[in-house]
């Protein structure tokens, strides 16, 4: 155990040493939060000498083989040893109520958290099927490059329901990975051969798409009202209930949350997370609500590209969440809007930087396995703990750009790793 200890503080020593020299070539000032100054997260991988393949489970060796390819070598894991969080997890009786273990908050209905969540694959592209319908109500929305710099969404629904979410969207292999790590069900639009018999794989029966799911689980709307296809989180837990095939009770566990901020270690007003210069998801800190809210990109009628507050197309509720996480990993790469995601289960030591409250800070996330949820942790090992609500996490990659333009203000560019 001491020389695991040793292990890592000699590694983030030298972490903190090569960041201090990069930023110090390119003139970054940075403004310290109430820790002092600090650095931020390694973003670009020093040089090494020769390649390696990337850390794929057993599922993920299944994709390889249906595609018959080999994926985009990878930097290999850091084979840190694994050490369970000293603190309780946060799915926790108090005295008169049950958490939901994904937002630290009261579920809508306690009876959920013994079933599945519903994860339901959303499209942010093309800009016409924007804006989407339900994700303030979701408890956890995942974001993904989908490539040529466009994203898509993910949003799980546990501790409550969405009588309307989408437009659906096609479903990828990193969705079939965030459905088994969160235990869920998955609704998806539909899918190529290839993905659907990796689903077949990786979620027999808990998967439900368009045109094999019934109204008013998965609709499409007239022509009138858009034609998009939605979900209603609710009725389709009631058809997967008549099924009678679910008999499971979801483990969800890890994450910590706190009501109170801890030391931080930088101011975070803003942070803009760019694709391209046509493709940005921008959050802006509103003191007033306590959240971050989202500005997209927006192309006006004469082709001008600004910056447009995000609100549900059915409420007109500003989206915002109380917590955004960006999760520095490694693409995987078998085609040009073809990608998966190595979430290299057990290593602890991936990058991430935490938003709540208009701060950051800096951490790690891991998961302890394809069937477990994401744990987060400061970069001395103890829990990341979270403002209880709901959370956007952003699947950056490993070599994703970041700049403080002015303090508070942040910028992250996307480069495919």
């Amino acid at each position: 155990m001491l020389e695991s200890i040793l292990m890592k503080q000699q590694a983030f020593r030298l972490f903190r040493l090569v960041i201090f020299a990069t930023l110090a070539g390119v003139g970054l000032g940075l403004v310290g939060g109430c820790r002092g100054t600090q650095t931020p997260p390694q973003l670009t991988p020093a040089a090494s000498t020769g390649t390696a393949t990337p850390t794929l489970n057993a599922q993920q060796l299944q994709t390889q083989i249906a595609y018959g390819n080999t994926p985009t070598p990878q930097p290999s894991a850091t084979p840190w040893p694994i050490e369970a969080p000293t603190e309780a997890n946060l799915l926790a009786l108090n005295a008169a109520e049950v958490l939901n273990p994904l937002t630290g908050e009261p579920p809508s209905d306690e009876a959920l958290l013994q079933q599945r969540p519903i994860l339901v694959k959303i499209a942010n592209w093309p800009q016409l099927l924007r804006p989407e319908v339900g994700l303030t109500e979701a408890d956890i929305v995942f974001e993904y490059y989908l490539g040529f710099q466009m994203n898509h969404l993910a949003a799980l629904y546990y501790g409550g329901n969405a009588p309307t979410v989408g437009p659906l969207a096609p479903g990828r292999l990193i969705d079939a990975r965030l459905a088994e790590h969160y235990q869920a069900n998955l609704a998806y639009a539909s899918a190529e051969n290839m993905i659907e018999g990796v689903f077949n794989s990786v979620l027999p029966g808990r998967k439900f798409s368009r045109g094999f799911t019934r109204c008013p689980a998965i609709c499409t709307e007239t022509d009138a009202l858009g034609g998009n296809t939605m979900v209603d989180s609710s009725a389709l837990r009631e058809h997967i209930a008549g099924l009678g095939t679910e008999e499971f009770v979801p483990a969800l566990e890890g994450m910590q949350f706190d009501a109170k901020a801890s030391a931080w270690d930088e101011n975070a007003e803003r942070l803009s997370y760019m694709y391209a210069d046509f493709s940005v998801m921008d959050w802006r800190y509103d003191e007033a609500e306590g959240r971050y809210m989202l500005w997209q990109d927006y192309q006006d009628p004469t082709g001008i590209i600004t910056l447009a507050q995000t609100r549900d197309r059915d409420t007109q509720e500003a989206v915002g969440f109380d917590n955004v996480i960006i999760l520095f990993s490694h693409y995987i790469t078998y085609g040009p809007e073809l990608f998966d995601i190595d979430m290299r289960e057990g290593d602890p030591e991936q990058r991430a930087l935490l938003l709540r409250d208009g701060r950051m800070y800096f951490g790690t996330w891991q998961s302890s396995g394809p069937d477990q949820p994401f744990t987060f942790f400061g970069m001395d090992g103890s829990p990341l703990k979270l403002k209880p609500g709901s959370t956007w996490m952003t699947f950056a990659s490993v070599t994703t750009r970041t700049k403080q333009v002015s303090p508070g203000n942040w910028d992250l560019t996307f480069v495919l790793n």
